[in-house]
């Protein structure tokens, strides 16, 4: 029993061991602990925080290895901007000699340059290609200037911000949503005066290029106005009860080849019912673009060039047919301008 005891350690002993071996187990223990206590202080001892440790002294000659070292290293940035520098000489030099060659200017060195040398000699007559490339709308991105008929200030006091209640949100008009109001949604103006901008310039191009626009409506209150700003801009306009076979069988109501709209300026995308427009899917049938004023209950993924703003209101109404009149009107002025070939 003692042999058992003094192998097993700091294990509880049987009843039958003798009272002196425990003892004996307990100093070794107690022994033992205060080693493992004073070896750990030792330690901590030796081991000397960051914030204690000497500062390292340089030396004379490693001071001055630094220096060598970012002397060459301002040498080297000054090469490369030296470098970049006579880059950009030989490619302004190069665009200069292009120049002159186009416009037949006469070559003066740099110390010799005269206010006559640098007269240019334009041409007199222009060919009919340079004549067109100049007067060509799509290379502008606001060549009839669209941008300037209306601010975000008049979108606001013509209150096209205004939805309809929480609970009439179409999921497809989320992203056009600013947020809500005392129960009712308002539309983030910032991205409806950019839709607009680029419905209005495609509606001035396609005036330009003598298309046919037709203005659709199918709310009463609002056939007068939609009717007025058709006749003012010298274009077409349906503000009644649609036909269903106005643009998929107009062949056969009007017995003989009809030309369709090359443009449709819906208004209201949703008739009286609160049902979507059939001239919505009838022109994405027939492959025509639309423009269409979208509230925040209509669904606007077959428009061409959605605008997403308030459709009921009358002054709302009203701006937006004043607005694509006058783009309708500056794409024929500027058709009017320009000489025919």
């Amino acid at each position: 029993m003692e042999y058992e005891a003094a192998v097993k350690g700091r294990l509880k002993l049987k009843g039958t061991a003798n009272k002196d071996i425990q003892k004996k187990l307990k100093k070794k223990n107690k022994e033992k602990a205060k080693n493992d206590g004073e070896s750990s202080k030792t330690k901590e001892q030796n081991e000397t925080p960051q914030s204690y440790k000497q500062p390292v002294v340089k030396t004379k000659a490693q001071l001055k290895f630094e220096q060598m070292k970012e002397e060459q290293q301002k040498k080297r940035i000054l090469e490369k901007a030296s470098k970049t520098h006579k880059q950009r000489v030989e490619e302004f030099n190069r665009h200069l000699d292009s120049l002159t060659e186009h416009f037949d200017i006469p070559k003066v060195s740099p110390g010799n340059l005269n206010a006559t040398a640098l007269k240019v000699n334009q041409p007199t007559e222009l060919k009919e290609s340079e004549l067109k490339e100049i007067t060509n709308p799509l290379r502008f991105p606001d060549y009839f200037g669209v941008r300037n008929l209306f601010r975000l200030k008049d979108l606001f006091d013509a209150k096209v911000h205004y939805g309809h209640k929480d609970g009439t949100l179409h999921p497809n008009m989320k992203p056009y949503i600013f947020g809500s109001r005392l129960g009712h949604i308002i539309f983030d103006l910032d991205k409806t005066t950019e839709l607009l901008q680029d419905a209005l310039n495609f509606t001035a191009h396609i005036a330009y290029k003598g298309g046919i626009i037709l203005f659709v409506s199918h709310y009463p209150q609002h056939t007068l106005t939609v009717e007025n700003a058709a006749k003012e801009a010298g274009e077409y306009a349906h503000a009644r009860e649609w036909d269903f076979h106005l643009l998929t069988n107009s062949e056969k109501i009007y017995k003989g080849v009809t030309r369709l709209p090359d443009l449709i300026i819906m208004v209201s995308t949703l008739n009286p019912q609160m049902q979507e427009h059939t001239a919505v899917r009838d022109a994405a049938k027939m492959c025509i673009p639309t423009i269409g004023i979208v509230d925040s209950n209509s669904n606007p993924n077959l428009i061409t060039y959605p605008v997403p703003g308030n459709d009921d209101s009358p002054t709302a109404v009203q701006l937006y047919c004043n607005l694509f009149r006058d783009a309708i009107l500056l794409g024929k002025s500027k058709k009017s301008e320009v000489p025919s070939s």
